[in-house]
């Protein structure tokens, strides 16, 4: 951890913080610029003692709890809150993936339309839930594939036994996944569970 350094980053945020801004609970106007120390303390919702040793070079390592908190206090852009971690030479932890839980009234959704290919998918286009028209014109959905690897990798794959082809020069991608609501039903959502299949 760089005392010093986060030390001197934090006291040059907290002096170009504006008093005036909203929303911010300061005391009154002063002469010195920016906020005070047990006003940013206040905001980050943490003891005014330990900000106040961060500062003076005499604190042990902050948690990322703590530098979240501390971030949002001095409304650091995403790369002075990146450069704040650096400075404590904390790693923030990887962000979780999408969520890929199909909700039960998503499923109930699917089943309401029974003259409509529909599917759900996660974020990186994995198919997660579908209705029985969308199995017999996708077919294979049983294995959860991602449209967009067989869209773009697959060309050639064979179709399963009582699976027609789709018509030549129909993408996949368009008629499943990207057409209008009104064909087609395709949302984030999160341990692949949820088929929609009866």
């Amino acid at each position: 951890m760089a005392r010093s350094e986060l030390a001197q980053f934090l006291r040059s945020r907290r002096a170009a913080m504006l008093p005036d801004e909203p929303d911010l609970r300061v005391g009154p106007r002063r002469r010195t610029p920016g906020l005070r120390r047990e006003e940013v303390a206040d905001l980050a919702h943490m003891s005014v003692d330990y900000y106040t040793r961060l500062e003076q070079e005499r604190a042990p390592r902050p948690s990322a709890r703590i530098l979240d908190s501390i971030a949002g206090a001095l409304r650091l852009a995403p790369a002075e809150h990146a450069h704040l971690y650096r400075l404590a030479g904390v790693f923030p932890q990887a962000p979780a993936g999408p969520p890929r839980t199909v909700r039960p009234y998503v499923i109930g959704l699917l089943h309401r339309l029974p003259r409509t290919a529909a599917i759900v998918t996660a974020a990186d286009y994995d198919v997660l839930a579908w209705n029985p028209l969308a199995a017999a014109l996708l077919c294979n959905l049983e294995n959860r594939p991602n449209l967009a690897r067989r869209r773009f990798l697959q060309r050639a794959s064979t179709p399963s036994p009582g699976c027609a082809p789709p018509p030549t020069g129909t993408p996949e991608m368009p008629r499943s996944a990207h057409c209008s609501p009104s064909s087609t039903r395709a949302a984030r959502s999160s341990p692949r569970s949820g088929r929609a299949t009866r």
